[in-house]
């Protein structure tokens, strides 16, 4: 005869046996860099759904140019930038003061104080915690004073072709000439052209025995515009 069990009385398997305990189930994921919450997937450890993008670099070749007008500023973009804001010192070493925001990488200051020296710089801009350093600093001055005019003026016929004419600077911030030439005080001038050199030939059709006049003007780097030399009258 079998002896049978009740179901009470059958042996059973340890299921538990099959089970990892929960702190070296905890250990194993450590160990192999993954992290898990109740109900959701491991993950590797250090992955980023949105990591915060870097602030952008300083804007470069920042440039400050003088004018008559106004001082006209420039510089390079910056990847990532929304804006720039741009910011004024009345001296080296002062204060600087944001003076405009702007999205181009242009900006013509217009309100600077005539015959004043500023420093510039200027920093991008994607959102107000991404900024980036400040560029270079560059300076640039309203120039509304004219230079002193071109001196010594002289003229002379039979020296080679044409009509050579040379003058000197007198210590002027012109960096560049332009020469007139008329037949009478009274008459319209022709301008013959434009130099950088303190001398220049006249290779016009000029008639014999006719007498021509000569003048020059300075220009400096604002667009300034000098008063004309004295009058050098070639027979």
């Amino acid at each position: 005869m079998f002896q049978q069990h009740s179901p009470e009385s059958a042996p059973r398997r340890n299921r538990k046996a099959w089970l990892v305990p929960a702190a070296a189930a905890a250990a194993v994921v450590a160990a192999a860099g993954l992290t898990t919450t109740l109900g959701s997937p491991a993950t590797a450890s250090g992955s980023s759904t949105g990591a915060a993008a870097a602030a952008p670099k300083a804007p470069a070749k920042f440039t400050a140019k003088s004018g008559r007008d106004a001082n006209s500023l420039s510089w390079s973009a910056s990847t990532g930038a929304r804006k720039y804001e741009v910011y004024r010192a009345a001296a080296e070493g002062g204060s600087y003061s944001r003076i405009s925001t702007v999205t181009s990488t242009k900006y013509t200051d217009s309100k600077a104080v005539p015959d004043v020296a500023y420093a510039y710089k200027v920093r991008a801009v994607r959102t107000s915690s991404e900024v980036s350093p400040y560029s270079s600093v560059a300076r640039a001055t309203r120039d509304t004073l004219a230079p002193l005019p071109p001196l010594d003026l002289t003229a002379r016929k039979g020296e080679g072709p044409g009509i050579p004419l040379v003058w000197r600077s007198g210590g002027s911030d012109a960096v560049s000439y332009t020469i007139y030439r008329t037949t009478s005080p009274t008459q319209p001038s022709t301008k013959l052209g434009t130099t950088t050199a303190t001398s220049f030939r006249d290779l016009g059709q000029l008639e014999e025995d006719r007498p021509y006049i000569y003048y020059v003007t300075g220009t400096d780097a604002a667009g300034n515009v000098s008063e004309a030399s004295q009058w050098e009258t070639v027979n």
